[in-house]
């Protein structure tokens, strides 16, 4: 399962690759046929993508929409989208809060269920690593868990790789350009801004 940070992976794609708009559900399946290709067609199978990210409200409708317009395609292609609203400051500065926690949640909730055996987090932020030791705990002789980090990756950049993964998974300017959000998410100078975050 594919627990996606949405703005940590949009600004490290940015940055990296100069536009920030990546498929997240796109980029779980070639996660997966990486490691069918290398241990095997039946070894791996994808058992959900979800993606984590602050929205604005309806009040900044410029903002509003085109996110939303995004969220609901990655969700006709069966991504889970978790949006949070927006806090503003007394600037009127959208910010994300309790995103994060969200994420730290259904990983650990979602291992304990036994919806998966491996999980792949999107992101660098260290504030998941309590959960990841957290899932490390259910772990014992009958029970396999582990938790991967997937992140943004440039023979030139130094990602900050969360602490106790069992693996790094480099996202890489191939894979990238295999799974950009293509049609309505081309980037054009209108649409290819953080909306929620500017």
């Amino acid at each position: 399962m594919v627990f996606v940070d949405g703005q940590n992976l949009y600004f490290k794609c940015k940055s990296l690759f100069g536009h920030g708009w990546i498929h997240p559900g796109r980029l779980a399946e070639a996660l997966v046929r990486e490691d069918q290709h290398r241990h095997g067609q039946g070894s791996h199978v994808l058992s959900g993508v979800r993606y984590y990210t602050g929205i604005h409200d309806l009040k900044h409708r410029h903002k509003h929409r085109p996110m939303a317009r995004r969220l609901h395609a990655y969700a006709n292609d069966g991504v889970l989208i978790r949006a949070t609203p927006l806090r503003y400051d007394s600037n009127g500065r959208g910010r994300e809060k309790g995103v994060d926690t969200r994420l730290c949640l259904d990983l650990v909730r979602l291992a304990q269920k036994g919806l998966y055996d491996v999980g792949i987090i999107m992101s660098e932020d260290s504030d998941f690593v309590p959960a990841i030791e957290e899932v490390y705990r259910l772990r014992d002789d009958e029970r396999w868990l582990a938790v991967e980090n997937a992140l943004p990756w440039a023979p030139h950049s130094k990602p900050r790789w969360l602490r106790l993964v069992r693996r790094h998974r480099r996202i890489t300017k191939e894979v990238f350009d295999r799974v950009i959000a293509p049609g309505a998410y081309t980037p054009d100078p209108e649409t290819d801004e953080w909306h929620d975050f500017s």
